[in-house]
């Protein structure tokens, strides 16, 4: 780091600094005399019984009715042979129910292993054997995905109105005999594993990656001062509870807080306003695309008409946040990053627009950003062996230290073979560790960092890399466009991957071909510019709305296993034209220069 960078990464830290040392105190008391989440739970029902803490499309809980069902669940748990260290797979939408089990685990000191709703046939089977749960349970809504798997002995189904002749026991009526009496709350350590949360899965099966009781608790009370979240505020968190960014921003805090959180059994863009006006909803969690979604819906009265005041959340793109925060006048956007697994957290706590965030004051050597070998997908090392790190500006992987300090430690997978490909050993010095996050990123003089694409993404067409996600930003401003998700994909006698662009477009649009071209050759180098571009009504994604690429990667433009309309960048005509099936013979034959 020059001079420079060093001295302005310090200004921003003393301008942070009143805020961090706030926070700090705030946490301390916090956590003075603080357990588990099951102590937690019962204490918060013990001191406010009558008021409201979850609030689901209407339904609203209070803490006393939470800890009631939390303890008809742990009772229904324990009586089907669940104690200490035993894994429960809990398969569920939004709902109270969900977080009830999740209580009931963490008063039993088990573990919940929490299973993707959108998951069927041998990727669900494969993530219930990674997790090793004996037991699952099961809504109505999941319960037929789970009926379909082989049946065989070692587990267990407890589903939501199973009904006789089914391989399931119905949960419903377990829960309506056990009862409601307070058990007795496994004395778990914050070492000890509370859950297993799985990765989204764009580049494969999911995989369990381990969340510890520290991480839910103290994550959830030093959350608080950051929100600065009251006891009559509320946390809204649209987006599935079985990963860890609505759990651990939103329901952990408001648990530790006393303070509202409210849900539903899944994002709808249409009902969001209602949604959030009928919770009183404060603290708004978005992930991803989630707030695009928001800004395609037309403008109306509610626009304003709800108490947010904060929204938080990972990813939202620079093309959106101006004209999302303008239009629902939110006060303050706290944009963050990191990753379920991994050690890393970055915070935008001062509104940078288009950052991702930074380091904590006085912590940022805990982080690296060092050149990547796009050809090899590696970090690149110098004639010495060792890691560079990259320029102001520069495009480069971000590492972290791995160390025996508990906020760098690194528990990783529950498969302990899977971690080794995270880590990087023997960086700057002999003996070092750090840890691949995966994402390519670049950093001002400040610290503050950007995000530049996930590195499975990237790809390189006639000598150049492409980002994608920065590539799929610039498209989304074309002619009737809505969203934009961009690839790389393979094409016969041609080195690299060539650029291919799926776009959703609005109500009524047609694409037209001529300004789609324009608006690429305007904003993209020629390297980058899309030479296919396939139409849909709707965006492949994750439970977190993350575009998800690789069936479109593998279809590419093969117009047998492609029904949607398919079109290729004709430089001569200037325009994108209907791939008919002689072109795309002729490009799949090398005849056609691209």
């Amino acid at each position: 780091m020059d001079w420079l960078s060093r001295l302005l990464t310090w200004v921003e830290d003393l301008r942070e600094a009143p805020e961090q040392k706030r926070v700090a105190a705030d946490f301390r008391r916090r956590a003075r005399g603080l357990r588990s989440a099951g102590f937690v739970i019962r204490e918060q029902a013990e001191r406010y019984p009558e008021r409201e803490f979850l609030r689901f499309e209407g339904r609203t809980l209070t803490f006393a009715a939470y800890n009631e069902g939390v303890n008809r669940y742990a009772h229904v748990l324990r009586r089907g042979g669940i104690g200490r260290g035993d894994v429960v797979a809990i398969m569920m939408e939004n709902s109270p129910d969900f977080l009830m089990l999740e209580g009931a685990v963490a008063k039993l000191g088990a573990v919940g292993a929490l299973i993707n709703t959108a998951l069927r046939g041998a990727a669900l089977e494969h993530v219930l054997g990674a997790g090793g749960a004996t037991l699952v349970v099961a809504d109505r809504a999941c319960g037929a995905a789970l009926l379909e798997l082989p049946q065989g002995p070692g587990r267990r189904l407890l589903i939501e109105g199973a009904e006789a002749g089914e391989a399931a026991e119905d949960l419903r009526e377990h829960w309506a005999a056990a009862p409601g009496r307070e058990v007795d709350i496994a004395d778990v350590g914050f070492g000890d594993v509370f859950l297993y949360v799985y990765t989204s899965g764009t580049t494969g099966y999911p995989k369990p990656a381990i969340v510890r009781h520290a991480r839910f608790s103290f994550g959830g009370c030093s959350l608080i001062a950051v929100l600065g979240l009251e006891q009559g505020d509320c946390s809204y968190a649209p987006t599935p509870l079985y990963h860890g960014y609505s759990n651990f921003v939103g329901f952990a805090p408001a648990l530790h807080n006393a303070s509202a959180f409210a849900s539903r059994a899944r994002f709808s863009a249409r009902h969001f306003l209602d949604d959030v006006i009928r919770a009183r909803a404060t603290h708004f969690m978005y992930v991803g695309e989630l707030c695009r979604y928001l800004l395609n819906q037309p403008p109306g009265p509610l626009d304003r008409a709800h108490r947010i005041r904060v929204a938080s959340g990972p990813g939202l793109r620079p093309d959106v946040w101006r004209r999302f925060t303008e239009r629902f006048a939110i006060d303050r956007v706290l944009e963050t990053y990191g990753q379920t697994e991994a050690n890393v957290s970055l915070m935008n706590r001062r509104g940078r627009v288009g950052s991702i965030g930074r380091a904590a004051p006085g912590t940022h050597r805990q982080l690296r950003l060092v050149r990547f070998d796009p050809l090899q997908q590696q970090p690149l090392r110098n004639p010495r062996g060792r890691l560079e790190e990259c320029a102001v500006g520069e495009v480069g992987e971000l590492i972290s230290v791995v160390a025996d300090d508990t906020r760098m430690s690194f528990d990783g997978y529950v498969d302990r073979a899977e971690n080794e490909s995270k880590l990087l050993r023997d960086c700057f010095a002999e003996g070092d560790v750090y840890l691949r996050t995966g994402d390519l990123m670049r950093r001002d003089r400040a610290s503050y960092y950007y995000f530049v694409d996930r590195i499975g993404d990237t790809f390189r067409w006639k000598g150049e890399n492409v980002a994608t996600a920065e590539v799929a930003e610039l498209l989304n401003g074309a002619p009737g466009v809505i969203e934009t998700a961009v690839y790389g994909v393979a094409v016969p006698h041609n080195e690299g991957r060539a650029g291919m662009a799926l776009v959703v477009l609005g109500d009524g649009a047609a694409l037209d071909g001529a300004a789609y071209y324009r608006h690429a050759g305007r904003v993209l180098p020629s390297y980058a510019r899309p030479l296919f571009v396939r139409v849909s009504d709707r965006m492949d994604v994750t439970g977190t709305l993350k575009h998800s690429k690789l069936r479109l990667q593998a279809e590419g433009f093969d117009l047998s296993k492609v029904r949607d309309p398919l079109y290729f960048r004709d430089d001569q005509s200037g325009r994108y034209v209907e791939l008919t099936a002689d072109l795309a013979a002729q490009i799949a034959a090398g005849e056609r220069r691209l």
